[in-house]
């Protein structure tokens, strides 16, 4: 009242808003259950055909422990729904579901009793669930098939409360909830019953008026009572207002749903046959009640107590009561992403999976401009497709690329083979997204996967070629040429190459290697006579002249003199066999070359030139030290006043002198 909301106003809360005949708490705090119903789903504010969800009523749910049963009633707006549930609650209008007694609807969207009841005998949790009836004025046939929909997901219990008798618009709305059956449950009957009693007859049932999938998409080694879990166990045909004489409601009900005689074939009759062929199905778990009008002026139905009410439909509404309890059996536990393990709940549908499955229903309804039974399932699949994709493409990372061809097949064969066994598991009935699919999206990432192993293994195998070339041409110019430096190198560089370079591009660079490496070879053996010839002439030189002029020796000159000749004139004459450069002497003078200038303890291509210059520092020191000492032979006095005497191996000559002191008292030496 105006009190209670001045009291929290001053004690810093905020008013709650309206909502039809409901209050929806605004300010963000925590939401706990109590005797008074909370949102779940109300209708957007921008787009009037679709759901939004309702943190209020999820978090009721959320908190709900063990096994809990939803009963959820439906039906035509104006057809008394909130004022049943009060009576089913046993609370009055005022604190229990809005009531109107106008011509606008007064429930908007879906709304849950905060107080869960326990039925006697077994501890499931009964929640009572009111829902926005449907054609009222200004709403679309899409929004009340969404309201549909997701009552027939959510319930365990599903109360069809028609006023008076069952006409064709009802049928075509409950056929939705049977297609979406259909959908979820296809061919579910032929792996196994439900869990037991009427509730596997009831679907197994449904599932034969299902559509016949081929061995590719069949839900292989789907759990029964998992897909049950979408579906409601029981549904209760509740007939408000039972006045009308003649057949018995369960009759009335037999009789709407008899086939329509069609001699001409006329599709719109097909159509409707169809309809009731699939709602015959749930004949094994239905059942039709009637329920007399409780007062006549049904304006004051709120203000009447129950002994003021007609005593026939007291009666009827403590028996319906009773078929209610009966009926309300938790369902199996459903995996949906994001939601929580079925805690304390023995495999059954608990409080925050029930959440979680309703935040999932919601958002599938709201896919595209008008829901279909198989835009849902397939919105479920794609989750299910996608997170196996992702376990898929989680293996294949896990092998590094570039690799063998070979190696990446059987890897993608294994991470498939793991992700069609649980998508299959996990997959419920047919529709767009099928295994087929699945294998599709699979084989487009393979495909992508060999695409960037062919890319980094011809980038790999690429820089280790043309590495190993580069290696290969600067070899051509060694200071010291080697053969079998060449070789050794040759095969390091080829050993790297065959280790490191894999993947489809190995087979192509590998010819490349090969011709690249005879090519240089090739070019190497052209020159290594010649280079040889050259540094043995220059050898030849070398030693005529530090024969004549460095160390005089006639031998040794008379021999660097025979082998210039030699050199220079026996190409030009030779006259055995291929030629000098084939000849035994020279093939040997190539071995002793060979093992002198590259062996296994230096490699006088690197090291050379250091003890070169090592020599030719020695000789110059040699040849210092002599002619010093020859000058100092000669004249003595030049030599002495160097610093380096010692170094040149000259004795210190200076004679000791005398001292003498001066008349100052200072001494000074006295040179003679």
């Amino acid at each position: 009242g105006t009190r209670s909301l001045l009291q929290r106003l001053r004690s810093g809360g905020t008013v709650p808003r309206r909502y039809g005949g409901h209050e929806v708490n605004t300010d963000g705090g925590a939401v706990a259950g109590g005797r008074r119903p909370f949102p779940i789903v109300l209708p957007s504010e921008t787009e009037r055909t679709k759901l939004t969800l309702q943190r209020e009523g999820l978090d009721v749910l959320r908190g709900i422990k063990g096994p809990i049963a939803p009963v959820v009633v439906i039906g035509p707006y104006r057809s008394g729904k909130s004022f049943l549930l009060n009576q089913m609650l046993g609370v009055s209008c005022g604190e229990g579901f809005g009531v109107g007694h106008t011509r606008k609807t007064e429930t908007k969207g879906v709304w849950v009793w905060g107080e869960p009841m326990m039925v006697d005998g077994d501890e499931v949790n009964v929640v009572f669930v009111d829902t926005e009836g449907f054609e009222a004025t200004g709403m679309s046939d899409a929004y009340d098939d969404r309201i549909f929909a997701l009552s027939s997901i959510m319930s365990s219990v599903l109360v069809y409360n028609l006023p008076e008798t069952v006409k064709e618009g009802d049928i075509e709305k409950l056929s939705f909830a049977v297609e979406l059956a259909q959908e979820f449950y296809t061919r579910a009957s032929a792996k196994g019953g439900g869990d037991g009693g009427g509730d596997g007859a009831f679907h197994a049932a449904v599932a034969g008026g299902g559509y016949e999938d081929d061995e590719e998409d069949d839900p292989v080694g789907a759990d029964a009572s998992q897909l049950a879990s979408f579906l409601p166990r029981s549904l209760v045909w509740l007939i408000q207002r039972d006045f009308l004489e003649g057949s018995t409601v369960n009759q009335m009900v037999k009789d709407a749903l008899r086939s329509v005689p069609n001699p001409s074939r006329d599709t719109h009759v097909d159509e409707l046959n169809r309809i009731r062929e699939s709602l015959r199905a749930l004949a094994g778990n239905s059942t039709a009640f009637g329920l007399r009008q409780p007062h006549l002026e049904r304006t004051k139905l709120c203000e009447l107590r129950d002994d003021e009410l007609e005593p026939a439909y007291v009666r009827q509404r403590d028996r319906l009561k009773g078929i209610i309890a009966s009926s309300a059996k938790a369902k199996a536990h459903v995996d949906v992403p994001g939601s929580a393990p079925s805690l304390g709940g023995g495999g059954l549908m608990t409080g925050p999976a029930l959440a979680a499955l309703i935040e999932r229903s919601v958002t599938a309804l709201n896919e595209g401009d008008f829901p279909s039974a198989g835009n849902v399932v397939d919105s479920f699949n794609r989750d299910a497709l996608e997170r196996h994709m992702a376990s898929y493409a989680s293996a294949m990372d896990g092998v590094r690329l570039p690799v063998d061809e070979e190696a990446l097949t059987s890897t993608h064969r294994l991470a498939a083979a793991k992700a069609m066994e649980g998508f299959r598991r996990d997959r419920f009935g047919r529709g767009a997204v099928t295994t087929a699919a699945l294998r599709r999206k699979l084989g487009e990432m393979l495909e992508q996967r060999k695409e960037k192993n062919a890319f980094l293994s011809g980038k790999e195998c690429e820089t280790l070629a043309t590495t190993c070339e580069e290696e290969l041409v600067s070899l051509q110019t060694m200071r010291l040429p080697s053969l079998r430096k060449f070789d050794t190198s040759s095969k390091a560089c080829e050993d790297r190459w065959s280790k490191r370079c894999v993947g489809p591009s190995r087979e192509t660079y590998g010819a490349r290697i090969k011709r690249s490496m005879a090519r240089e070879r090739s070019s190497f053996l052209q020159n290594y006579n010649a280079r040889l010839l050259n540094g043995l002439l220059m050898l030849s030189i070398g030693g005529i002249v530090t024969f004549r002029f460095l160390y005089t020796s006639a031998l040794g000159e008379l021999v660097a003199w025979c082998l210039f000749i030699s050199l220079e004139v026996g190409p030009k004459l030779y006259l055995g066999g291929d030629g000098m450069f084939e000849s035994r002497w020279w093939t040997t003078a190539v071995q002793f070359w060979e093992v002198a200038v590259y062996n296994q303890l230096i490699d006088m291509d690197k090291f050379g030139p250091v003890l070169m210059c090592v020599a030719l520092a020695a000789l110059v020191y040699v040849r210092v030290r002599r002619c010093v000492q020859w000058l100092n032979g000669c004249c003595p006095c030049i030599v002495r006043n160097c610093c380096c005497t010692s170094l040149l191996g000259i004795p210190n000559a200076r004679p000791k002198g005398k001292r003498k002191t001066d008349v100052s008292g200072r001494t000074r030496d006295l040179d003679v």
